[in-house]
């Protein structure tokens, strides 16, 4: 049964109508229920959103506030490094000093160092005390006058740094001790009396000694009750052997309330723990405590459960499971660690006012919405009868205006379609039914002017690939092809192949027999591709064989053609080439390089290796160049492979490069069979290695083997003599 026709112009009503009505009912349907979700959804949607909000204030304030932790303790550690670095420098000078006393005794005066004696008490005084009674102060007087100059040194640092160093000493191994300090409050007045202290046990004794180097003792309370101490001490040495160690006592209290002294909240202080997990500084610890808290031991502490963190030597960020804060580093000079005990939750307290704030505004908000939704709803209803009305009207006018010229195009386009190309269709309006027209016209003259032309082209097309499949079997046939090329000579075995990119290709081998004891060889390849590099490829092939006779230099032979190419090469083409000559008798091979790849040689029993020889300039590339023969001997065996660089130039689809490494190895891999296998099996590796990839370059090698020497006896005759 035949469809009933309806015409473009009921179909493009009746469309317009139902995608009108269509798109008007959804968007109302769309907008009144995203809408009265809306309304629905705002309260609950804005809590989560002011909960978001302050969440991610939260999670803001907290990133903020663990760099913050690392700016501040590692500023706080820099300057309890500065300053405990200072006392360190002052012990390293004052060990310098006493070494330079022992090194240079005569340049200095004794100095007289007496004991203890109450009456100094309050003045900084040198003050001498023997190890014990075994020590007598006549076996010692002259080392102790002499270290007495020490007093020069020390009286100026401990004057300037009054405030924090109390004593500065030195103990010797001979078993005295000198003392610079205002505490000579143990001695008698009345009577000279030696004071005895065995040092030798003492931590800053024994630890400056056995390590070798300047340290720092762990901290404890001033015996005068002045606060908290250290003891920095450093070794001394007379022409490398040990003889003391001068030590000071320094009141570290300023310096620990300046280290511990932060701002971060209410619930914030810093710490400072030694090596062994001890807190000796803190807002909690008086600077005379005596019991310190143990980080390592103490459970209770919230620093327990990050113990090993703080005590690793490194500078981190850390949270207890109590929520607190630890941000720690190393304070390397003394091996302590400062770390800031921060409670996260004098972070957080500005969050809950932002959550406030917000959960306000979403509730004024969801009630002005309310209201804009039921306006909304009324003025959809009203809009959609005025645009179905108008869209009705619309509608009817367009598709007569739309559907008339089309009416005509088709009556016109029918005329060409039949076959009549010289018809041309009526352009009635400047739209796109008007370009359809003039495209129509155009297709028309295109189609007439095509049919001509492809005439036109198909059949030059056909004589241009006759011609290059004659120039293709003209250019193979003037390459010696027929193998095995020399049937009566035993002394030489040859083979060579050449695979052109194109129809024709550049490159060329050629052997020959100059005369009948000497073989030459020919590999060679003309810059670019084509018809050109054919021809340029047969001049060069031309001179080079012309010129070659027998007992000519290969470098005047080359130094000739190059003049000669250089004078008929307008198209600047050049040539690579490789030329060589073998004495059949003698196995003499003499060669000359134009810019070409250096052959492979494999000696009898041996491996592929390449050749490394210098090569001349390129021929046809500047007149006048000079070129210089080489040569090599070769034995019975010897096999001897040469190639363009089509072979080691050959590319995958990866762009990676065939290449003189995997030739190598491919040579060896068939370095005992004949010539003519062994360039099949070059010629299948690099099949393989390029794969799908096309082949941009000619592909041409040549390997000969010398097979046994040629022996000419007297009257003439020849005769091979086999290895």
């Amino acid at each position: 049964m035949e469809k009933k026709r309806r015409p473009i112009r009921r179909k493009v009503q009746g469309m317009v109508l139902l995608i009108s009505v269509a798109a008007l009912l959804l968007t109302s349907a769309v907008s009144i229920f995203s809408m009265l979700k809306i309304q629905n959804d705002v309260l609950s949607d804005g809590k989560e959103l002011g909960a978001n909000a302050a969440a991610n204030s939260e999670e803001a304030l907290l990133a903020l506030m663990e760099q913050n932790l690392l700016d501040i303790v590692s500023s706080k550690a820099k300057l309890a490094d500065s300053e405990l670095g200072k006392f360190s420098g002052y012990i390293g000078q004052f060990a310098a000093y006493a070494e330079t006393l022992y090194k240079d005794t005569s340049s200095f005066v004794p100095v007289e160092v007496l004991p203890p004696d109450k009456n100094d008490k309050g003045r900084l005084t040198m003050q001498r005390y023997l190890a014990d009674t075994n020590v007598h102060l006549s076996d010692v007087e002259s080392e102790m006058n002499l270290l007495g100059n020490l007093e020069y040194v020390f009286e100026p640092v401990i004057t300037s740094e009054a405030d924090m160093i109390t004593t500065i000493y030195i103990g010797t191994e001979s078993g005295f001790m000198l003392s610079y300090d205002s505490r000579a409050d143990l001695g008698d007045t009345t009577e000279s009396l030696e004071e005895y202290y065995d040092y030798h046990d003492a931590t800053w004794y024994t630890e400056a000694k056995t390590s070798g180097k300047t340290i720092f003792t762990d901290t404890y309370p001033d015996a005068y009750g002045r606060g908290l101490t250290i003891s920095c001490a450093s070794p001394i040495y007379d022409n490398e052997k040990f003889v003391g160690v001068v030590c000071m006592d320094i009141l570290i209290t300023d310096l620990n309330r300046a280290v511990i002294d932060v701002d971060m909240g209410e619930h914030s202080y810093a710490m400072l723990i030694d090596h062994s997990g001890r807190i000796i500084a803190s807002p909690q610890i008086s600077p005379d405590q005596v019991e310190f808290d143990d980080i390592l031991s103490n459970t209770t502490l919230p620093a327990y459960e990050i113990s090993d963190e703080l005590m690793s030597g490194k500078t981190g960020v850390a949270l207890t499971s109590s929520s607190i804060y630890y941000a720690y580093t190393p304070v390397s000079s003394s091996q302590w660690t400062l770390a800031i005990h921060v409670p996260s939750t004098d972070i957080t307290e500005p969050v809950s006012a932002i959550r406030d704030n917000i959960d306000n505004k979403t509730d004024e908000t969801a009630a002005s919405m309310t209201q804009n939704i039921l306006t909304a709803i009324l003025i959809f209803v009203i809009c959609f009868v005025l645009i179905i009305l108008i869209v009705v009207f619309m509608a009817r006018q367009f598709s007569r205006r739309l559907t008339k010229p089309l009416l005509a195009l088709n009556s016109d386009v029918g005329n060409i379609s039949s076959g009549n190309l010289k018809y041309r269709a009526e352009i009635q309006d400047n739209d796109e039914i008007g370009d359809l027209a003039v495209s129509f016209n155009n297709m028309a003259i295109s189609l007439e002017q095509y049919i001509s032309d492809l005439t036109t082209i198909t059949a030059e097309k056909e004589r241009i690939g006759a011609e290059l499949d004659v120039a293709r079997q003209i250019q193979s046939s003037m390459l010696p092809c027929i193998f095995p090329a020399f049937p009566d000579r035993k002394e030489i075995d040859i083979y060579a192949t050449m695979n052109p990119a194109k129809e024709v290709g550049g490159d060329f081998y050629d052997f020959f027999m100059v005369d009948e004891r000497h073989l030459a060889i020919v590999m060679a390849d003309v810059s670019g591709k084509g018809v050109p590099a054919a021809l340029f490829m047969v001049i060069g092939k031309t001179l080079i064989k012309d010129h070659t006779q027998p007992g000519r230099n290969l470098g005047d032979v080359f130094t000739e053609v190059n003049d000669l190419l250089c004078e008929a090469n307008s198209e600047g083409l050049f040539i690579t080439a490789f030329e060589g000559v073998l004495d059949l008798c003698t196995g003499e091979f003499n060669f000359v390089n134009a810019g070409h790849e250096i052959p492979f040689i494999c000696k009898a029993g041996d491996v592929f290796d390449a050749y490394k020889i210098k090569a001349g300039f390129v021929l046809a590339g500047m007149e006048g160049m000079r070129y210089k023969a080489g040569s090599i001997e070769l034995a019975v065996g010897d096999k001897v492979f040469q190639y363009t660089d089509g072979v080691t130039e050959a590319t995958n689809a990866q762009n990676e490069l065939y290449g003189m490494e995997r030739l190598s190895d491919t040579l060896n891999q068939v370095k005992d069979k004949k010539p003519e296998e062994i360039l099949p099996a070059v010629k299948q590796d690099i099949d393989a290695f390029v794969g799908e990839a096309p082949q941009f370059d000619d592909i041409t090698m040549l390997c000969f083997e010398y097979k046994a020497k040629m022996i000419i006896e007297e009257g003439g005759h020849e005769q091979t003599e086999r290895s």
